[in-house]
């Protein structure tokens, strides 16, 4: 079950460059409404208004790990065993993000479906294995929220900042690539990028 994002969204009306006020959904302007649900809606014009499929209030189920590094190869075989896991914690109904450095990165899942017990079953030979690589600083938590705005309120509204990036819901690369038999690979490509997302 999708919790949040672009597969909750019905309609957005926009007015456009030319300054044509339109309306976008699944029947009307399916190329705009397309775009605006994944090439940034600022690129198409100034959004009005939002139609969303609104689901009953739910708890979710969070894990988090921190980590900072000072040895490459530890974090390599960390993010190893999270691309290893995902496949796994994606059919759970576990999605979220993660990304950073290197030498410092989040990873953040939290799932609709599964009680706190069951995360934390599910998560902890995750954090026994960060904290047993050398040169790994870790901080893990499992935390049950009671609906979406404890979360959201806990994580994004305290900061105060205007135009910092956050996803908080995507799936940016297909099941196919993350599902590989070579997650070594893919973890390695990915840490070379500073910054990277997951």
């Amino acid at each position: 079950m999708p919790f949040i994002g672009v597969d909750n969204v019905l309609e957005i009306t926009i007015v456009t460059a030319d300054g044509n006020h339109v309306i976008a959904n699944a029947y009307r302007n399916k190329d705009l409404f397309w775009a605006l649900r994944g090439g940034g809606g600022g690129t198409w014009g100034v959004v009005t208004s939002v139609t969303y499929k609104t689901h009953p209030s739910t708890t979710f189920s969070a894990a988090l790990l921190s980590v900072n590094s000072t040895n490459a190869n530890s974090t390599h075989k960390l993010f190893t065993e999270i691309i290893r896991l995902t496949p796994s914690l994606v059919e759970q109904g576990y999605g979220g993000y993660g990304g950073g450095t290197s030498e410092l990165f989040h990873f953040f899942v939290l799932s609709p479906n599964a009680t706190a017990e069951q995360t934390n079953t599910t998560f902890r030979p995750l954090f026994e294995f960060a904290h047993s690589q050398p040169g790994l600083s870790v901080l893990n938590e499992t935390v049950l929220f009671q609906d979406w705005w404890q979360f959201y309120d806990a994580y994004f509204s305290k900061d105060g900042q205007v135009g910092v990036p956050s996803e908080i819901s995507s799936w940016l690369l297909p099941k196919d690539v993350v599902a590989t038999n070579k997650p070594e690979e893919l973890a390695q490509e990915l840490l070379k990028i500073s910054g990277f997302g997951y």
